[in-house]
């Protein structure tokens, strides 16, 4: 599997779990699925959104990497293997694309250093709580897996 789309919806279900109503993610963010913020027709998840089933979660869920990608590729400007661009999309789904797009990653990535790019992956592996910096096992795994992803692909 090549696709960087069903890579990374790989990579969001197995970090994300999956919920059918919405809740509070760790970032106070109400979310439902695999962690989409954002329902198809592009409204918000709120307290009062309606279930949905684990099909429309997964549905979701690409719809949303398919979202990412174009803006992924206009913030990227050299050429990305699969494995690569999926550790990106990933990132961006989780983390936000502003946070990759003012990140140290794409600029050294853009700057042609892309093992040091991918390196930065595994910074991202913390969140702030109650005004203290804490790193959060979950997301280190998932940083990992991503950097798994980067270097399989070089």
């Amino acid at each position: 599997m090549n696709d960087p789309i069903n890579m990374a919806a790989d990579l969001c279900r197995q970090f994300e779990g999956l919920r059918l109503a919405p809740y509070l993610c760790p970032a106070g963010y109400w979310s439902i699925g695999y962690g989409s913020r954002f329902l198809a027709n592009g409204a918000a998840v709120t307290a009062r959104t309606a279930p949905i089933t684990a099909e429309q979660a997964d549905d979701l869920l690409l719809l949303t990497l398919r979202r990412i990608q174009p803006e992924l590729h206009q913030l990227v400007r050299v050429p990305l293997l699969p494995g690569k661009e999926a550790a990106l999309l990933d990132f961006a789904f989780n983390l936000g694309l502003s946070a990759l797009a003012g990140s140290t990653l794409l600029k050294l990535l853009n700057a042609g250093h892309d093992m040091q790019s991918g390196e930065q992956l595994l910074l991202w592996d913390h969140m702030h709580k109650n005004g203290q910096l804490i790193t959060v096992p979950g997301l280190t795994r998932r940083r990992q897996a991503e950097w798994h992803l980067w270097v399989g692909a070089a």
